[in-house]
């Protein structure tokens, strides 16, 4: 640039930083929009443009900026964290850790970037950056739930349980009302076949938001590997409201109203599993059950 250039350039730049300060998005946008006419190659500029941009909802473009921004200085860390942050926000995962990744690598520390770093991962199912971020941002914050309980859901899905137990516990301690969490250690216990450390910790999640209908079929149907029977009862009702066309749910509930002696009511829901999967072999053999029950009565 020339000196001339480089004067209405930076006379520009301050401009938009000016306006943006002051909460006049349209006109910093112009500004900076006008200062990358100048010198398109300044990296402060692309990223303040492309965050004008997101506030303002017009992410393409935004990623566009941030995109153009990484090119111009691959070892920038805003940048990337941007990007990313963004691509994790609207649901490219994918994308989000390719940014995030490397923006680990080059040094950033940014706890909740780590974190964005760590969910999308987890989005994508690739444990090992999930653990790498997650170490990174416990290492920085050893207090940061969302870390413990992202590294816990990894262990689980690796079938690490002891590790997952740990970590998870800890997410907990840090955050009782984590629903992630709470689910999580319920499905270790549950796929473990402890229906009574499950059936606890699926009845703190329901606590924290009761319309769950996965974690109430669970946790209805822990109550009744433990033979208990009544409390089961009203949560597959509740299931079979909320999923009326899940035979299972039909299933369940007829065993349990047939173990609390209400056999007229278990066919009938014997009879509306079969209407929804005429194939399902264990409900024609707890229909032929509960109808051997009714002769004998």
């Amino acid at each position: 640039m020339s000196d001339h250039d480089d004067e209405d350039f930076e006379s520009l730049y301050q401009r938009g930083l000016r306006f943006r300060q002051f909460g006049e998005t349209a006109a910093a946008i112009d500004a900076f929009r006008s200062a990358l006419q100048i010198n398109p190659d300044h990296v402060e500029s692309l990223v303040a443009l492309g965050n004008l941009l997101e506030e303002d909802w017009k992410l393409d473009e935004a990623r566009s900026q941030y995109s153009r921004a990484v090119e111009v200085d691959p070892e920038a860390l805003l940048p990337r964290q941007y990007l990313g942050r963004l691509e994790s926000s609207t649901g490219h995962f994918e994308e989000a850790v390719k940014a995030l990744k490397t923006y680990q690598e080059l040094g950033g520390e940014d706890v909740e970037t780590l974190l964005t770093l760590a969910e999308a991962a987890s989005k994508v199912n690739d444990c090992k950056t999930v653990l790498k971020a997650t170490k990174a941002v416990l290492d920085l914050d050893d207090s940061a739930y969302k870390a413990w309980e992202l590294r816990g859901i990894c262990y689980a899905h690796t079938e690490k349980y002891n590790e997952a137990c740990i970590c998870l516990n800890m997410a907990i301690d840090l955050h009782p009302s984590s629903i992630e969490a709470l689910n999580a250690v319920g499905d270790v216990c549950y796929q473990n076949e402890n229906y009574h450390c499950s059936s606890e910790f699926f009845e703190s999640s329901l606590k924290v938001r009761s319309e769950q209908p996965d974690i109430m079929f669970k946790y209805a149907t822990s109550l009744w590997f433990l033979d208990r029977w009544s409390e089961a009862v009203p949560l597959f009702e509740k299931y079979t409201s909320l999923r009326p066309e899940d035979a299972r749910g039909w299933n369940n509930l007829g065993v349990v109203l047939r173990e609390k002696g209400d056999v007229k009511r278990s066919v009938e829901c014997y009879r509306k599993a079969l209407e929804l999967d005429p194939n399902l072999e264990v409900v024609k053999s707890n229909m032929e059950t509960a109808m051997n029950m009714q002769v004998l009565t």
